[in-house]
């Protein structure tokens, strides 16, 4: 279950695989569109600006305009609106004149930042770890607890500068909910309260739901594990952290 639509997802996804989540943000060294993030930023809010200023006539979206917003030549102006087309950002408004969809909004109103070091990523982690601790000891009118939380993705690449943080939890109810029963929360409002509480930490964080472990994408790291239910967490989590120094020794060997 996705619950992360306080983030970003990458800048080239197709709109199905992006689901709800907003356009928070765009990573500065990343791709969008065949354009670098910046660029690609600047040549969309150009764009809205224009058509979304007072005039008597709507602005077009062609080409040609296209052209002059991205600063682009002409072919790659082409290949520019074949991509915007196929991603969902632009919309047939008559023979050779196009309207932005809000996707395209949400590029143009996007942040545009720096990757995530994997300095910031550990710190981040550790937040992580004591925010689920919370939740389990002290949120008892939420119905669940955090069985799990793993980490995936770009993080568990040697890469030093990180697009997110891809966090999966693993979840299981908790013995005794201490709410009325007219404040008790639906399964969803539990899930997204907990979620929540983590992507607060950042806007890297990218937070999911997974009903196990062979639910989440290959390899993964374990962040967090209830005490109650796994002793040897505490272990799980010092195997983690010395797996990512290795990481980092031998990058810094290169």
């Amino acid at each position: 279950m996705d619950l992360s639509d306080a983030g970003s997802t990458h800048p080239d996804a197709k709109p199905g695989a992006r689901g709800a989540a907003k356009i928070r943000r765009l990573i500065a060294d990343q791709q969008c569109f065949g354009l670098g993030a910046k660029a690609f930023h600047d040549g969309a809010e150009r764009t809205l600006g224009r058509v979304s200023g007072p005039a008597a006539e709507p602005a077009r979206i062609d080409v040609h305009s296209l052209s002059e917003d991205f600063r682009l030549d002409p072919d790659a102006s082409w290949r520019l609106l074949r991509a915007l087309l196929a991603g969902g950002l632009l919309l047939s408004a008559g023979p050779g004149s196009y309207r932005p969809t809000a996707r395209f909004r949400e590029y143009a109103q996007a942040k545009v930042v720096m990757p995530l070091t994997r300095a910031r990523a550990k710190d981040l982690l550790d937040g992580v770890r004591k925010v689920a601790a919370r939740v389990n000891a002290n949120w008892t009118r939420n119905p669940y607890q955090i069985r799990l939380i793993l980490v995936s993705g770009s993080y568990m690449s040697r890469t030093q500068r990180l697009p997110e943080v891809s966090l999966w939890l693993i979840l299981r109810r908790r013995n005794e909910v201490r709410a009325r029963r007219e404040d008790r929360m639906s399964k969803s409002d539990a899930m997204r309260q907990i979620a929540a509480a983590l992507r607060e930490l950042s806007s890297f964080l990218i937070v999911r739901v997974a009903q196990d472990r062979q639910g989440v994408p290959r390899p993964f790291g374990v962040v967090f594990e209830a005490d109650d239910d796994f002793p040897d967490s505490t272990h799980s989590w010092e195997r983690f952290r010395e797996w990512g120094a290795s990481i980092s020794r031998r990058l810094s060997l290169k």
